[in-house]
């Protein structure tokens, strides 16, 4: 035997972490079954003594009323049990409506690799295979409570976004991760605590069809109703007991899935190969940004009434274009994304991870796969699409299931990729802003703390240069930023209660829920730091470009399109102010509520109403916004002026007046969100002139 197969034998065995977690999770799904037990027991008993006393009330006292009484109470008993036994009865069929079947006869290649992948990780070939339309391959299977104890065959899902997007070898790493977790009999208690975990939840959490049939007996007699709701009232008590136990045996289970997907990981490598797998875990987001890309432009065009056969195409386009836009270097086909990419937008130091997630972070896995740091097996790799030998149809089909469901005004047109890329690349030149900012104003705007008279004082003499003020380190301040609002904002809904967690980890430190008020002074504190560093940061950008206007003697056209953008965007922060308020004003409108309540809330509405009409009379008559109002949204929001609506009235509401004022907030935001984009963009543009002299007077010098 060979180095590579005592290897894979070690790679195969559950981990200590694995086994450590495995039996805590055990012991939670025994504290389940004996909770259980316990509440079957007192609910049989209940049934039992409440049967014996209604069929004895009805024996002794034979009317009308007592009959009713005596099937309450017989009910009462029964209601009880059925409630905690129902899941028995439950089947989960996936819907795979959205999927194709493929065959060994069909697929050849395919199923070739993963006989491959079976072999060497030693498991059950898969019942069915399915292709679906996205990123992504799963093992699925329908399930009850009795598949807990007999053998299921699971079914393998593979996405067609994927497989456009991989190699090889890295569709086969990922494959041979799923087949991982099925790689030995241990793996089993993943199984029997993930059916546990489902159980409790669909007991707690899934009885919309037990409500309606009791909501039913309820109404039907109130004597009958009354042991409907005493039955509530106990049942309630037994689901504070199981939402105790479902606590601690999904928080075991989350710990036991992190193991599991470690062991997958390392099964993989030890199949295929770190690299190939570290490769598409890396890549699998850019393939996910590129494919939603692609779904959002034909989202777009809908009215347009322009779609495509085949999105993949589509796809490879959107990645190569984000890849180029961002200088990602091309190996094996495709761009290569390193971690550091991969992070570049995710600055959080916040995790529920270790207790509250099925996967570990992405990063976490990389590492201990660059810690294996398993040989490649297979140096010879190709495109995995190429494994598919009817994959036109295929990928034809998928993106029809996609189209289904939208509606198109007139018989849509195809769109190749080529006028696609074509298109893409024009929106995304109408939409950026220049490339010399390196994507800095994507997430703020330029400065405007400045009056008309601070342009007639001198410039300052600055040694930063346009490298320096829009590098990575000044860029990773925003995301820094972004990653702390965003931090802050889930901290604060777990300190209100909107999010249940006992702990939670930040910057690799565990706190209790009792920590975050102190943890949201300390990132309120660190916002305030960050916010200074980069306004600082502005004012030196524009001190830049003044200067250099003044330099190059274009200070004039400088000073006026810095004014304009300035007016502009501090009206665009009221009229944002304005949008929001009114917004906010009809959220009760999506819930059900008394006719007082909505009658009273319509006040407010109306009086948020009145400042939203007179903004919208100040962008009709300025003409700055001339540009970005379509004549379409100039007619309705004129006609939107012209009326008095109430709403609501009658205890009703007016469906046809509420569109309409859901139509008018629409286009405000359209309007006012475009004027501000015009103006920014403007003067960005304009700055960016300013670059290329100096570069020019540099090269020169050099």
């Amino acid at each position: 035997m060979n180095k590579h197969y005592f290897m894979l034998e070690n790679a195969l065995k559950p981990s200590k972490d694995f086994k450590r977690t495995a039996i805590q999770s055990v012991w939670a799904i025994l504290l389940f079954i004996f909770t259980y037990i316990f509440l079957i027991i007192v609910s049989i008993t209940l049934t039992v003594v409440c049967g014996y006393l209604g069929i004895k009330l009805m024996e002794y006292f034979t009317n009308f009323y007592t009959i009713l009484l005596g099937l309450g109470m017989i009910g009462f008993g029964f209601l009880i049990l059925f409630f905690l036994i129902k899941f028995m009865f439950k089947h989960k069929k996936t819907d795979r409506s959205h999927l194709i079947q493929v065959t060994r006869a069909e697929e050849p290649k395919l199923f070739a690799m993963i006989d491959e992948i079976i072999s060497a990780v030693q498991t059950d070939f898969p019942k069915k295979v399915y292709l679906s339309a996205e990123v992504n391959a799963s093992v699925f299977y329908d399930s009850n409570f009795w598949s807990m104890f007999l053998p299921i065959r699971k079914n393998l899902q593979i996405g067609m976004g994927l497989i456009n997007t991989t190699t090889i070898n890295e569709l086969k790493a990922i494959l041979a991760h799923e087949f991982g977790h099925f790689s030995q009999k241990s793996m089993k208690v993943g199984s029997y605590v993930y059916n546990a975990n489902s159980i409790i939840h669909d007991i707690l959490y899934d009885n919309e069809g037990y409500n309606q049939v009791t909501g039913k007996i309820a109404e039907a007699n109130s004597y009958l109703g009354i042991f409907v709701l005493a039955s509530d009232k106990i049942i309630v008590a037994m689901q504070e007991i199981l939402v105790t136990v479902y606590g601690i045996l999904n928080a075991n289970y989350s710990k036991l899935s992190h193991e599991m997907e470690y062991h997958a990981d390392a099964v993989a490598g030890h199949v295929v190969g770190s690299k190939p797998l570290i490769n598409s875990l890396l890549r699998m987001q850019l393939a996910n940004q590129a494919f939603d890309t692609v779904l959002n432009y034909y989202n777009r065009k809908i009215e347009a009434n322009v779609k495509t056969e085949n999105v993949y195409p589509q796809q490879l386009v959107a990645m190569n274009f984000i890849a180029k836009a961002n200088k990602l270097t091309y190996s094996n086909f495709f761009p290569e994304v390193n971690l550091s990419y991969y992070n570049r937008f995710n600055k959080s130091k916040l995790s529920f991870n270790h207790e509250y997630s099925s996967h570990p972070e992405t990063g976490d896995r990389i590492r201990r796969l660059e810690q294996l740091n398993a040989v490649v097996q297979d140096e010879h790799d190709g495109l995995a699409v190429d494994l598919l030998g009817n994959k036109d149809n295929i990928a034809a089909q998928l993106t029809g299931f996609m189209f289904a469901g939208v509606n198109y005004s007139n018989e849509p047109i195809n769109q190749s990729a080529g006028d696609f890329e074509i298109d893409l690349i024009g929106q995304n030149s109408d939409y950026a802003f220049p490339d010399e900012f390196n994507g800095y104003f994507d997430f703020r705007n330029p400065f405007t703390k400045y009056s008309s008279s601070d342009f007639k004082k001198p410039t300052i003499t600055t040694n930063l240069s346009v490298e320096e003020l829009f590098g990575e380190e000044n860029l990773s301040l925003i995301y820094e930023l972004n990653a702390l609002e965003a931090d802050y904002n889930v901290i604060d809904r777990l300190d209100s209660g909107l999010i249940e967690a006992k702990t939670f980890t930040y910057n690799g430190l565990k706190y209790s829920k009792a920590d975050s008020r102190k943890m949201l002074e300390y990132l309120n504190a660190e916002m305030k730091t960050k916010m200074e560093r980069l306004d600082d940061i502005d004012f030196k950008i524009f001190e830049y470009f003044r200067l250099e206007a003044r330099e190059q003697d274009v200070y004039e056209p400088f000073e006026k399109l810095a004014i304009a953008y300035q007016e502009i965007a501090n009206k665009f922060k009221e009229q944002q102010v304005i949008y929001t308020d009114l917004l906010n004003s009809t959220s009760f409108l999506q819930s059900v509520n008394h006719p007082n309540f909505i009658k009273n809330k319509m006040v407010l509405v109306k009086k948020e109403e009145k400042k939203f009409k007179e903004s919208i009379h100040f962008i009709l008559e300025d003409d700055r916004y001339s540009e970005s109002l379509k004549t379409e949204e100039r007619l309705r929001l004129e006609e939107y002026l012209n009326q008095d609506y109430k709403y609501f009235g009658a205890d009703l509401y007016f469906d046809e007046e509420l569109k309409v004022l859901f139509a008018a907030l629409e286009d405000y935001l359209n309007v006012i969100t475009q004027t501000h984009f015009a103006a920014k963009k403007a003067l960005l543009v304009y700055e960016a002139s300013l670059i290329a002299p100096v570069k020019h007077q540099k090269a020169d010098s050099v």
